[in-house]
């Protein structure tokens, strides 16, 4: 892009000489072209630097800071009952290390808060009924990152395989104490309504794109899909977008 805004401003410079000036056009061409070809050569050289220098990330640590987006869900459970989950953003950090410029592995953990319409099924063939409720996860995922270049800007494929926590929000009927030491109380305890909360296998892929905008910084941008082993439960998987801002270290 760059090249073809100076080819034209050249042009445009060259037509404006050649009219207000004819009888040096040769006597400028002669002493123009040698340096307008060594300065589009150095640019084209410049532009094409930006995606075939290596990375150099061999033997890099790095921390991400991963702010993510899930589209929303419907879960099906045993018996026909359903949670439609609505889209929720969520945020994870992470750390990594490079092999070589093309194979990562990384470990995260994060969190993220949704909401969703719950359909309960009763066993009497009565009128199903719908509720609305609050989502909470959080995990911890071990990644493995392909990428298909050595340069600055690669494509990349990840998986993910990890373990994630869920409260569902749904009170299980039974009460609990919290105790806590209070400034002006004391000792102190109180009764909360215990839900219903699950740790389960998660695992899913990702396929993206990397660019190192230094050697100590790098962004990526990725899709991808990520499934949670729920018992009894059908799903087509959370579509999951993810922008990742990183800083790499030796």
């Amino acid at each position: 892009m760059t090249c073809a805004i100076l080819a034209l401003f050249i042009r445009s410079n060259t037509d404006h000489y050649k009219l207000n000036h004819p009888e040096k056009l040769i006597k400028m061409k002669s002493s123009f072209k040698a340096p307008a070809t060594v300065l589009l050569f150095s640019l084209s050289l410049l532009s094409a630097e930006t995606n075939s220098t290596p990375g150099n990330r061999t033997g890099q640590w790095q921390i991400s800071l991963i702010p993510s987006y899930t589209d929303s869900e419907t879960v099906t459970f045993e018996g026909g009952a359903t949670a439609d989950i609505s889209g929720h953003s969520g945020f994870a950090i992470g750390i990594g290390y490079n092999f070589s410029d093309y194979l990562e592995l990384d470990f995260d953990i994060g969190s993220a808060d949704g909401s969703y319409v719950g359909t309960r099924i009763f066993e009497d063939a009565s009128e199903p009924v719908k509720y609305n409720g609050n989502l909470y996860t959080s995990h911890m995922n071990l990644g493995l990152t392909y990428n298909f270049m050595a340069s600055r800007l690669t494509p990349f494929v990840k998986g993910n395989l990890g373990i994630t926590y869920v409260d569902s929000g749904v009170p299980t009927g039974n009460i609990g104490n919290v105790c806590w030491y209070d400034p002006w109380w004391g000792y102190y305890c109180s009764p909360y309504a215990q839900t219903y909360t699950a740790s389960e296998l998660s695992y899913g892929a990702d396929l993206g794109l990397r660019f190192d905008v230094t050697r100590a910084i790098f962004i990526k941008g990725s899709a991808g899909k990520s499934y949670i082993d729920f018992d009894k439960s059908s799903s087509s998987g959370f579509t999951v977008y993810k922008f990742i801002v990183g800083f790499s270290f030796k």
